[in-house]
């Protein structure tokens, strides 16, 4: 999980990057405040559909970054559940033994996990408000990106878990790992979900973008033509509790004959 050491090198990033002036976007709960959206997608699209195949597998999330420098619209907790057409089976994935730190870069990473437990990559997007310093330093200047930190996904240590390791030049040692866990899904017509029990505490900035795709080449993940559509479904949970479900994803896919 995203422990004090982790909330402590969150609260060093926001501090050095955004510094004295914070502007607070307009709004009460992160309801109010953030515009989900849930990313989804299966590779290829065309499948048997009577046999789960290999496939690539993309998930990932979305978020407005007007309301960056007001924590209440920042995510605390992430779930996206997928439909029961795509399974992900990590039994026979090789474990990264270890507890990853903040801050590694992404070759540390590499090199200190198994070959064999690397199994996906993505990209995220962190804002930093308009009075921060990287932004121009006036509160009346929009959001700007200031980092895109590359994600990076392991096995390990326990056998359901994923540790999705980031690292930019530009967030540095404070470059969180997320830990993630392949659970059941809740809701009916999904079989399992993608579940971020602890999001990021990055204070004024704001995560507005974060994705990771499994590689078909792992065969981690399995999906089949049947139904024809492929579904994701996003719970984000806020820093003041209230959650919200992003607009449901929907992917056709084709029959291979």
């Amino acid at each position: 999980m995203f422990n004090q050491s982790r909330k402590v090198v969150a609260l060093g990033l926001m501090t050095a990057v955004v510094g004295s002036g914070v502007a607070i976007a307009g709004g009460t709960t992160g309801v109010e405040l953030n515009e989900p959206t849930v990313e989804g997608k299966v590779t290829p699209s065309k499948l048997d559909n009577r046999k789960f195949k290999p496939v690539n597998l993309l998930l990932g999330v979305i978020n407005s970054p007007d309301s960056t420098g007001n924590p209440n619209g920042n995510a605390a907790a992430e779930n996206i559940q997928v439909s029961k057409n795509v399974k992900v089976n990590l039994s026979n994935t090789a474990l990264c033994p270890v507890e990853l730190a903040n801050g590694t870069t992404t070759e540390f990473a590499r090199d200190t996990c198994p070959g064999g437990s690397f199994i996906g990559s993505g990209i995220a997007e962190v804002h930093a408000p308009g009075s921060a310093p990287a932004c121009g330093a006036n509160p009346a200047n929009p959001p700007c990106v200031i980092a895109e930190p590359v994600v990076s996904v392991f096995h390990g240590p326990t056998l359901n878990k994923l540790q999705l390791h980031t690292y930019s030049a530009s967030t540095g040692a404070a470059s969180p790992v997320v830990d993630s866990f392949i659970v059941d899904a809740t809701a009916p017509g999904y079989r399992q979900a993608l579940n971020v029990p602890v999001a990021p505490n990055t204070g004024s900035l704001k995560i507005t973008g974060f994705n990771a795709t499994v590689e078909r080449s792992t065969k981690v993940a399995k999906a089949k033509c049947k139904p024809r559509t492929f579904k994701f479904l996003r719970t984000v949970t806020y820093k003041d509790t209230t959650s919200e479900q992003a607009p449901v994803l929907e992917q056709k896919c084709r029959v291979q004959r």
